[in-house]
């Protein structure tokens, strides 16, 4: 790989103080990358899977993809506004693009 003289030099100098290639360390710094960003990842479906369950009682729903879209089937609670959950969702995506 080609990469800026600064850059080249860092790598270098950084390979040469573990004892490795320069290629074994771009390779292991890459492999290290790509796991946070999997561990990243994993974590939001955890969490995201953790926010419906906590609304959700699992033996009250059904949850599945259905042409790319998340359907959960449940009961709603009393009083459920479905409106204002709506709202609430757009302001939070707005919220969310402004940030």
């Amino acid at each position: 790989m080609n990469f800026p003289p600064q850059l080249q030099q860092k790598i270098e100098k950084w390979a040469s103080s573990q004892g490795i290639s320069t290629e074994q360390f771009v390779l292991q710094a890459i492999a290290e990358k790509i796991d946070t960003l999997s561990q990243q990842v994993t974590e939001e479906d955890t969490q995201q899977n953790s926010e419906i369950s906590n609304v959700l009682p699992l033996n009250q729903s059904n949850i599945y993809r259905k042409e790319g879209i998340l359907v959960v089937e449940a009961e709603l609670p009393q009083n459920f506004d479905v409106n204002a959950f709506i709202d609430e969702l757009r302001e939070e995506r707005i919220q969310d693009q402004i940030a």
